[in-house]
């Protein structure tokens, strides 16, 4: 059994490395399934064992991408009721990149397939469902003006979705515990605090 899933796991490396390769020659609409078989030097039946079509591989990439995003974010993990705990915060995004860094294939099809448009709008979507009680309680004014929460959620996940496809098309040229701790830092040390976050650095 532990061989089965080493050979599955060896093959889908080979499916995510060819389909990475393939896509830095390529558009995705001109891909088939039949040279992504060729590049990994597989069979179409040893393809469709792992995925139905390329959709379906394309989609699980993004799906696994998306989970990790949630799991990184998770409010019960960096906040304390109303307090974002910012070290917490900087571990967990470490920890995230880590794991992007550990799986390159699938970090540059996503970055290839995936638009930073529809990233930070996929991002928005789960900061909204993760944060609704912390991001309700947001009171932001400019001039006398109230600052949607809809603009406040598009500025944060546009820093966030920008640094990271930088980072994945630098070929992860920054240590992830480095870009973690900076991305936090920069966020914390201005953005929260002008939007009234409370936040510990502890």
């Amino acid at each position: 059994m532990k061989f089965t899933d080493i050979r599955y796991l060896r093959t889908e490396k080979l499916i995510f490395d060819a389909f990475t390769k393939l896509l830095s020659e390529k558009p995705y609409e001109k891909i088939t399934v039949q040279d992504i078989a060729d590049e990994a030097m597989i069979n179409r039946a040893t393809f469709y064992a792992h995925y139905a079509d390329k959709d379906e591989l394309q989609q699980g990439i993004q799906k696994q991408l998306l989970q990790e995003l949630s799991d990184m974010i998770d409010a019960a993990q960096v906040t304390n009721g109303d307090i974002v705990q910012v070290r917490k915060a900087e571990n967990l995004l470490a920890d995230f990149y880590h794991s992007l860094e550990k799986n390159r294939s699938i970090a540059k099809i996503a970055l290839k397939s995936i638009s930073q448009e529809i990233m930070q709008e996929n991002f928005g979507k789960l900061l909204r469902e993760k944060y609704a009680d912390l991001l309700e309680k947001l009171n932001v004014t400019e001039s006398g003006e109230s600052v949607p929460t809809d603009f406040i959620v598009a500025y944060l996940t546009s820093i966030f979705t920008g640094t990271l496809m930088w980072w994945i098309k630098s070929d992860f040229d920054m240590p992830a515990k480095e870009l973690a701790r900076l991305v936090i830092t920069l966020v914390s040390n201005g953005h929260l605090t002008v939007l009234g976050v409370t936040i510990n650095r502890d």
